[in-house]
């Protein structure tokens, strides 16, 4: 029986979409139409997702976030033959979209799926990056009304960081519950369902870009692909608990 939802920020509780455009438009300057940058967030996340993969494997390829970035920018650029892509610009573009992530608003519906959800769970967060900045996020989007300090764990405080299943085990001795007690809800199907599965957990992958499910032996319990579906399916789980 579930008795902790855990969650996933970047990408799962709002969307990334409107400060990626915003840094690549401020970066690159290149005035592209709606449908090619809507192609050019899509390619990015997917590269992104295949150089964490590669990156994590059994391969002594190991790469830094920077080095992750400048590949998925690097083939998108390719791909879709733009100009104006160097190891400058592409800090600048990563620096731009932290700014830009500033002015983030939580999906629609979930303040009402959190404030039914606190009174039946445990809730938690788990997620990639410094405390300064993760932190600042949960502020932003008023996550804190629902998740105190001590149900959050960064990379930062772990000093390991997803895909490593060693955070998911922190936050099993947190709650003091175990794996088949923890449900997890992420966006990224490397960083978030895999070491999840790994750890025992239940998952549900919010898997807006849909992307493909790269390993047939690590299959995500359930799949949502907009945040509705995600509203929808967290109150039906709600509304199973007396």
């Amino acid at each position: 029986m579930i008795k902790a939802i855990v969650f996933d920020i970047d990408d799962t509780l709002y969307d990334t979409k409107p400060a990626f455009v915003q840094a690549f438009e401020e970066t690159f300057n290149l005035n592209l139409p709606e449908e090619q940058m809507n192609q050019i967030f899509a390619n990015y996340n997917e590269q992104e997702q295949l150089a964490i993969a590669e990156s994590n494997s059994d391969s002594d390829l190991k790469l830094s976030d920077e080095e992750i970035n400048y590949h998925s920018l690097h083939h998108t650029f390719k791909k879709y033959d733009l100009p104006g892509l160097t190891q400058e610009s592409a800090k600048a573009f990563s620096e731009a979209f932290e700014t830009a992530s500033s002015s983030i608003h939580l999906f629609d519906g979930l303040t009402t799926v959190f404030n039914t959800l606190t009174t039946k769970f445990k809730l938690g967060i788990i997620t990639n990056g410094s405390n300064d900045v993760q932190l600042a996020k949960i502020m932003k989007l008023k996550l804190h009304h629902w998740f105190s300090r001590e149900q959050i764990i960064t990379s930062e405080d772990a000093k390991a960081k997803k895909p490593d299943p060693l955070i998911f085990t922190l936050m099993n001795r947190k709650f003091n519950l175990r794996g088949n007690e923890m449900m997890y809800i992420g966006s990224s199907y490397f960083e978030d369902i895999v070491p999840a599965k790994k750890a025992g957990w239940e998952t549900v992958w919010y898997n807006s870009h849909q992307s493909p499910i790269a390993d047939p032996q690590i299959i995500p319990d359930q799949t949502v692909k907009t945040p509705e579906e995600l509203k929808d399916l967290l109150m039906d789980l709600a509304a199973q608990i007396d």
